[in-house]
């Protein structure tokens, strides 16, 4: 059975918290939280906050003006509703929250992505990785410095042991974001301009030199960055027409799931943009 689906994974932000001692003092009460532990490395943040399904939180108890919270943490993992509630009494202490990284997921199940190929608008240091038995394992695009890192990988060989045997394929195109303008830029289509195509025949009209130039470019993507701006522009369009395209495009997916995620992180954060009920039960 074919099922696409695209969810928030992962979620970075930075925060203020004001009453620090009141905010460490509620961690003890909070079962959410695994250890805190003060970090004994010189830089920002003094102290770290480990949690149950593995957000991290660290703080900087010796900044008083500026942003001295950094909250790291995958949302899926909130399953219970008092994992989900723990996790909402620590953002309520976080005043003006602001998000420095979301990491956008893109689920194909049932589809068999193995032969999949990827372009983005600009040229994009990438990596491939390949099983002993030459099997694509992941392609990485961009790089940990830029403000879009994509990752495709077989989540299903992953996660295998924890699927049932005649489970079909599970290929996830990932964007990890970063570097937001302001808030209207979270939600920015990612995967806009992107193109996600699968080889098929050549059309009986390509030139030999031509199909052999795209063979290559396909075995040895890297090259694509050592060509010429024109030529580069000619053999997209000539690769295109001898592909098909993946359908749906995780554009279009992104787009059908949008107003779903801005609600999840909307509802996530509310306690740091109100007077919340958590914070006052403390």
């Amino acid at each position: 059975m074919k099922d696409v689906t695209c969810s928030i994974d992962r979620i970075s932000a930075l925060a203020y918290i004001s009453d620090l001692s009141y905010f460490f003092k509620s961690l003890e009460l909070n079962p959410y939280v695994d250890v805190v532990y003060t970090s004994t490395r010189q830089g920002d943040y003094d102290t770290n906050i480990k949690c149950m399904d593995g957000s991290f939180i660290q703080v900087n108890s010796r900044e008083k003006r500026k942003a001295n919270c950094r909250l790291d943490f995958n949302p899926n993992t909130l399953h219970g509703r008092d994992t989900y509630e723990e996790m909402q009494k620590i953002i309520a202490f976080m005043k003006y929250p602001r998000m420095t990284g979301i990491d956008f997921a893109v689920d194909y199940h049932g589809y068999d992505l193995s032969s999949l190929s990827i372009s983005t608008p600009r040229s994009m240091k990438r990596a491939a990785y390949y099983a002993p038995s030459d099997r694509l394992e992941s392609i990485t695009i961009g790089s940990g410095n830029g403000d879009k890192r994509i990752n495709f990988y077989d989540k299903g060989y992953k996660e295998r042991q924890n699927l049932p045997q005649n489970h079909p394929h599970w290929w996830r195109v990932e964007i990890q974001r970063s570097r937001f303008k302001d808030e209207n830029d979270y939600f920015i289509n990612p995967y806009e301009g992107m193109t996600f195509t699968f080889p098929a025949s050549f059309p009986p009209d390509m030139k030999a030199a031509d199909r052999l130039m795209l063979i290559g470019l396909q075995q040895q993507p890297e090259l694509w960055s050592e060509l010429g701006r024109k030529v580069k522009e000619r053999l997209r369009d000539l690769q295109y027409q001898a592909s098909k395209s993946l359908d749906p495009h995780p554009a279009d997916v992104f787009e059908l799931y949008k107003e779903e995620m801005q609600a999840q992180l909307q509802e996530l954060f509310a306690p740091a943009y109100q007077n919340s009920p958590f914070y006052q039960a403390l």
